[in-house]
C-alpha cells in the first residue's frame, strides 16, 4: 500500500490559522451591529434590549460548545441578521449537536415566559418588555428551516445525506423567508430571503462535488490530516472539474500559493466525521424539547392582553 500510495504527489500540509475568538471581536461586532441598527431604527432602548436577547441566546450555544471541548470559538454579531457561535471538531455527534443547538432558543424561551407572568402587574415594566423579545425571537429560532437552529435542529437528527439536506433547507428556507418578507412587507425579510438564495449555487456545487466523491468511492466525512495523498489526488481532481477558474488561477500564482488555494478547497469539501449516537429515545426527548418551546411561546402569547404588550412598549 505504501508503495502504491508513493505513485501520488505529496498532498499539501494545510495552513491553518487558529482564530480563538477574542472578546474584544465579540464587543466590536455588537458595536457595529447596533450603529447599523440605529441607521433604520432610532430607539436605542429597544436595540440595547434586542443586544442583551441575542448575547443570552448566543451564549446558550457557546456555553454547550465549551463544555462539549469545541476549538476556535467565535461569537459575532452581523448587522440585520442577529448573531452567531462558531466553532469545530475533529469528530462530532448528534448528541453533542443537538443539545448545543437547543442550548440557543430553549433557555430563552423559558426565560421570556417567566418574565412576562412576572411583569403582568406591571403593564410598562421591562420584564414584559424582555419576555415579548426574548420569546419572538428565540421561538422564530425554532422554525424549522435553515439557518435556524430549528432547520439545524431537523438535519442533525433526521438528515443522513448531510449536502442533500443542506441543498433543500437553504432552498426552502430561502422561498419561505421571502414569502414571508412579501406578506408582511418586510424588505427586510425579503433581503434576508434573497441572500438565503445566493447560498443555493455554492450548495448545490457543494452537492455535485460530494455526489462525485460517493461515486468514486470516495468518503467525505473525514479530516484533511487523515485523508491519504491518493484521496487528496482524487478530490482535487473533481473540484478542478467543477470549478474550472482554478487552472487559471493556477497560471498567475506561484506553485505553493497555489497548492494552499487548492487545498483549503477540498478542506471545505470535507465534513469531520458524526457520530451516530442519538437514539430513537434521544431523538423524542429532542423533538418534545423544540414542541414544546413553540407551545410555551404560543400559550404565553394568546394568555396575555395584547394592548398590556402595546402599553409596555409605549409607556417607558
Amino acid at each position: 500500500m505504501e508503495n502504491f500510495e508513493q505513485h501520488y504527489p505529496q498532498k499539501p500540509i494545510l495552513m491553518k490559522r487558529k482564530s480563538n475568538g477574542h472578546i474584544s471581536l465579540t464587543v466590536l461586532s455588537m458595536v457595529i451591529f447596533a450603529i447599523t441598527f440605529s441607521l433604520i431604527l432610532d430607539d436605542y432602548y429597544l436595540i440595547a434590549i434586542l443586544l442583551g436577547v441575542l448575547l443570552f441566546h448566543e451564549l446558550g450555544h457557546f456555553l454547550m460548545m465549551k463544555l462539549f471541548n469545541y476549538e476556535e470559538l467565535n461569537m459575532l454579531f452581523i448587522p440585520f441578521m442577529g448573531a452567531m457561535v462558531s466553532g469545530r471538531k475533529n469528530e462530532y455527534s448528534q448528541i453533542e449537536s443537538s443539545l448545543m443547538v437547543i442550548a440557543g432558543p430553549l433557555p430563552g424561551i423559558l426565560l421570556g415566559f417567566v418574565l412576562l407572568y412576572n411583569g403582568w402587574g406591571e403593564p410598562s415594566s421591562l420584564s414584559i418588555q424582555l419576555g415579548v423579545i426574548l420569546i419572538l425571537l428565540n421561538v422564530m429560532n425554532l422554525i424549522p428551516i435553515d439557518p435556524l437552529d430549528g432547520g439545524q435542529l431537523m438535519r442533525i437528527l433526521f438528515f443522513n445525506n448531510y449536502e442533500f439536506a443542506q441543498l433543500i433547507f437553504t432552498a426552502v428556507s430561502s422561498l419561505a423567508i421571502a414569502g414571508i418578507g412579501l406578506y408582511f412587507n418586510s424588505w427586510l425579510m425579503i433581503i434576508f430571503g434573497l441572500l438565503l438564495g445566493f447560498r443555493i449555487r455554492n450548495k448545490h456545487k457543494l452537492y455535485l462535488i460530494r455526489k462525485d466523491m460517493k461515486d468514486d468511492d470516495i468518503e467525505y466525512e473525514s479530516n484533511y490530516e487523515d485523508i491519504s495523498n491518493k484521496t487528496y489526488s482524487k478530490i482535487k481532481r473533481i473540484i478542478i472539474e467543477h470549478t474550472p477558474v482554478l487552472v487559471d488561477i493556477q497560471e498567475y500564482n506561484e506553485e505553493d500559493k497555489y497548492n494552499q488555494i487548492v487545498a483549503k478547497q477540498v478542506d471545505g469539501v470535507l465534513f469531520p466525521p458524526t457520530k451516530k449516537d442519538a437514539s430513537i429515545f434521544f431523538k423524542l426527548i429532542m423533538m418534545l424539547l423544540w414542541a414544546g418551546g413553540i407551545i410555551l411561546s404560543v400559550y404565553a402569547f394568546l394568555s396575555i392582553d395584547f394592548n398590556t404588550i402595546i402599553n409596555a412598549f409605549q409607556n417607558r
